[in-house]
């Protein structure tokens, strides 16, 4: 039997395989179109969209304090600016100024604005609303405002020229979106409420039904609110 030699092995015998090297780069271009598709639409989708501006603050407020995070206001920046303004005034803790997430609201306490059962406007009144204007006009385009008329709880003099408190306060809240209006604001954009004695800062009374007079005058005031667009109009 004679013996099988083992020949050395010669490379250029074997097979030809071919390596297709396109596969993977087809894969990776379908992916990026889709990935760029996706994006388009998502994107389509949120120019139709409309951010509750309201629950987004909240949602940011409500993270910071799970995690120990710093809330910041988001309106602070213009608040403070009205701040300084009136400060000017010098009517000391009459006029309060503050934040929420809708954005800022100035309250103007006392006889500041109106002599007691008139809706004619002091004239500190219309300088305090022409220092206002002007700290806060830059935004106009940007805020719905609001104005609230509130009175005590004492009713009107039958026979007098208003009703009762609902009317004084809605006439005097449109006296002070009149002066807003002639000030250039857009009257779309303006709204008055009157709410009488019905929405009081501080009890008009005491347990026995006696009238608090200095609660009774907190309770005159005219509130203006300046609203994002993008929130609730009131």
């Amino acid at each position: 039997m004679s013996a099988v030699k083992n020949k050395p092995h010669d490379p250029s015998l074997d097979p030809v395989h071919e390596v297709h090297e396109d596969g993977d780069g087809n894969w990776l271009v379908s992916y990026a179109d889709m990935m760029t598709l996706l994006v388009g639409f998502f994107v389509i989708l949120l120019s139709f969209s409309t951010v509750d501006q309201e629950k987004f603050e909240a949602a940011k407020k409500s993270v910071s304090k799970q995690f120990g995070g710093k809330y910041e206001e988001p309106y602070e920046e213009i608040a403070s600016r009205v701040r300084e303004a009136l400060k000017k005034a010098n009517v000391g803790d009459q006029i309060v100024v503050k934040t929420n997430e809708k954005g800022v609201e100035i309250s103007f306490l006392g006889p500041l604005f109106f002599v007691t059962g008139s809706v004619d406007m002091k004239t500190e009144a219309r300088n305090l609303l022409d220092t206002l204007i002007k700290a806060i006009k830059g935004e106009a385009l940007d805020f719905n405002y609001v104005v609230e008329g509130h009175t005590d709880d004492v009713p009107l003099n039958s026979g007098g020229i208003y009703k009762n408190n609902w009317e004084l306060s809605s006439i005097r809240a449109c006296r002070v979106l009149d002066y807003f209006a002639l000030s250039g604001f857009d009257k779309l954009h303006l709204t008055a409420i009157g709410y009488g004695d019905t929405r009081p800062l501080l009890p008009n009374r005491d347990d026995n039904g006696v009238p608090i007079l200095a609660n009774q005058s907190q309770n005159r005031r005219v509130i203006i609110k300046m609203i994002k667009k993008d929130t609730d109009a009131l």
